[in-house]
């Protein structure tokens, strides 16, 4: 079966939101008293623990942007047999801190419908994730644990043929 043919739009739907209580929370990608690279090294450091795959995640998380970004889809709700999509994209960007070009102007949420587990994030992640091995500040309302991203993830579909990043052209 195609990947992508297997999901349906939902007549219904689900704002993006995050499932913990965001109080305290800064929405930068870093405060001014951590280093980025720290929190770079401690993220590495569990997905090795865990064997997690940072370009596998980064693609996984890209494919449910494209889907949400496809006309039909677009600042709305979607569903597989086990997984529903939902998304919200905004007129403003959010452009990458640690190198020039990358941008996100959108925020989704990944349900597992058999476990109920839920993912939050920016549509800038995956850009974050595979390019600079970063899931934002443990401080920052956007953070993605990596565990937990890959938990809710590890079942989700994506067709052999999507590549992700992007190859540019020369």
């Amino acid at each position: 079966m195609n990947a992508q043919e297997d999901w349906r739009r939902l007549q219904h739907y689900i704002h993006p939101r995050r499932t913990q209580d965001g109080r305290g929370l800064s929405s930068d990608f870093w405060l001014e008293d951590e280093d980025p690279g720290e929190i770079i090294a401690l993220d590495e450091a569990t997905m090795a623990e865990l064997g997690i795959d940072p370009g596998e995640l980064a693609r996984k998380m890209a494919w449910a942007v494209e889907l949400s970004r496809q006309d039909q889809h677009y600042c709305k709700t979607f569903a597989s047999s086990r997984f529903t999509v939902s998304s919200a994209y905004y007129r403003m960007s959010v452009f990458c801190p640690l190198c020039d070009g990358a941008s996100g102007n959108g925020e989704l949420l990944v349900i597992d419908n058999v476990t109920d587990e839920e993912l939050y994030f920016p549509s800038l992640m995956p850009h974050l994730v595979s390019s600079h091995h970063f899931f934002e500040s443990p401080r920052s309302l956007y953070r993605v644990e990596p565990a937990a991203a890959h938990r809710v993830l590890r079942h989700f579909v994506i067709p052999d043929e999507f590549v992700y990043p992007p190859q540019r052209r020369s």
